[in-house]
């Protein structure tokens, strides 16, 4: 008799959220990528897992993956425009006005015109939205337990300097020339 199987929770695009099909070293390896690139690979690699975990633990608080961000933006200073919002993020404008819509409807952002500009959106956090914003500050402290906890701190901070130097040389304009 086979065993009856729940409906597996979906996100915005149609995937499982925070499941991945296999336990271990899931995305699979591939031998091409490894030699073609591995450290892109491994990048890659380490994102998807990195996103799926977050996933798994933004979950229970009622986010998903990106809208986070969105909500640490507004930690840092309330009431900005929906512009500055799609410049910080580096996003899309339609998929920043798509997390806003969710974001309101679930009681998290509050949107409104600008007083000295009509045609300015300006996004708030409700009361709601700064005790969830509470609760992803110690989402992203955990992940920073459980991605980096193992190292020391002399390791962490070799590996944040080639991050972000890996980073400032990797730019959209220059994978187009």
């Amino acid at each position: 008799m086979a065993a009856k199987r729940g409906k597996q929770r979906r996100g915005p695009r149609g995937g499982a959220v925070g499941h991945s099909p296999r336990r271990g070293t899931w995305p699979a390896s591939s031998p091409v990528a490894d030699v073609e690139g591995p450290i892109t690979h491994a990048i890659f690699r380490l994102a998807r897992k990195h996103r799926v975990v977050v996933g798994t633990l933004l979950r229970p608080i009622g986010l998903f993956p990106g809208q986070e961000l969105l909500l640490m933006q507004l930690r840092e200073r309330d009431a900005r425009s929906q512009a500055d919002l799609v410049e910080a993020l580096g996003i899309d404008h339609s998929t920043v006005t798509k997390m806003l819509q969710r974001m309101q409807a679930a009681g998290l952002v509050e949107r409104r015109p600008s007083s000295g500009d009509r045609r300015v959106v300006l996004v708030g956090l409700t009361a709601r939205g700064r005790r969830v914003r509470a609760q992803v500050e110690r989402v992203w402290r955990e992940m920073e337990r459980l991605t980096v906890g193992h190292m020391t701190g002399a390791q962490r901070a070799g590996l944040l300097r080639l991050l972000r130097s890996m980073e400032a040389k990797l730019r959209p304009a220059a994978a187009a020339e």
